[in-house]
């Protein structure tokens, strides 16, 4: 809905060493929020890389980058299709100028308690804190669920 709350969460996934963060702004947050203004409210945070294993000395970190927000005030039509091109030599890709880091880019709805992430042009994860309120997915799209997903999703609602 257009007033639901709405956490819109990006992970860039890099080398320790990697400077590209610090010296440029992500372009994604740029590009793809109306009111300027509203970049003074991102934050950010540096984790250790959330694909680190434990027994490794992984030299790998992500950035999260976090901004509380409203449907409205995103261009998210043109967001998702920036991550489905991103495989593909577009204009709108989004790490073009640093292709050796990874993302991963979330809408998190604060008010239903569901996580939609984009993945790429292959598909996409749907999460909620209550299975009810994503059935209607699940009856609707079944046809579109992965063969190696199916199993445990079918588990799930039946």
């Amino acid at each position: 809905e257009e007033e639901d709350e709405i956490l819109f969460v990006t992970d860039v996934h890099t080398m320790n060493k990697d400077l590209f963060l610090q010296k440029r702004p992500l372009n994604v947050y740029l590009k793809y929020i109306k009111d300027k203004k509203r970049l003074y409210q991102l934050n950010h945070h540096r984790l250790p890389s959330v694909f680190q294993d434990e027994d490794k000395d992984d030299q790998s970190l992500t950035h999260r980058f976090v901004l509380s927000c409203k449907k409205t005030e995103l261009r998210y039509v043109q967001l998702l299709q920036a991550i489905n091109y991103e495989d593909f030599a577009h204009p709108s890709t989004i790490m073009k100028s640093n292709p050796q880091s990874g993302y991963d880019i979330y809408f998190i709805n604060l008010s239903k308690k569901m996580i939609f992430h984009l993945y790429d042009d292959r598909g996409c994860d749907i999460l909620a804190s209550n299975k009810e309120s994503i059935r209607f997915l699940y009856e609707e799209y079944n046809n579109w669920i992965l063969d190696y997903n199916r199993e445990e999703i079918d588990l799930l609602f039946t």
